[in-house]
């Protein structure tokens, strides 16, 4: 989980970065990396940490899963931007750990649960 979980943040930051870097607006870039962190993240999690358990069931859960911690990052990133004149870049990474905290949860005891 740890070195798929390092990937799978370091990519998503990277593309944020990017988007940012293109002038786009900070939640923009942020929701359209974490559309393509959903992407990469689902067959690095599913096929790396969880040895292939994957479905449509799986995808499903992993895909909301994935909307709550875009929509929690998005308001800590709001707050950190707006509140505590942090700027985009800066405050994503201090929300970073927070979204791994909220990813680790949710992946192992909700989208790759074992039965």
């Amino acid at each position: 989980f740890l070195f798929a979980g390092g990937l799978n943040t370091a990519f998503g930051y990277a593309v944020y970065a990017l988007l940012l870097l293109l002038a786009l607006p900070y939640l923009v870039a942020l929701f359209l990396a974490t559309v393509a962190g959903v992407i990469f993240n689902y067959f690095c999690f599913g096929r790396v940490v969880f040895q292939g358990r994957t479905s449509w069931n799986v995808f499903f859960r992993f895909i909301l899963a994935y909307s709550v911690i875009y929509v929690v990052n998005a308001g800590l990133l709001m707050l950190l931007t707006r509140n505590f004149s942090l700027g985009p870049y800066a405050g994503q990474i201090v929300c970073i750990p927070f979204s791994i905290a909220l990813s680790w949860v949710l992946m192992n005891h909700w989208v790759y649960k074992k039965d």
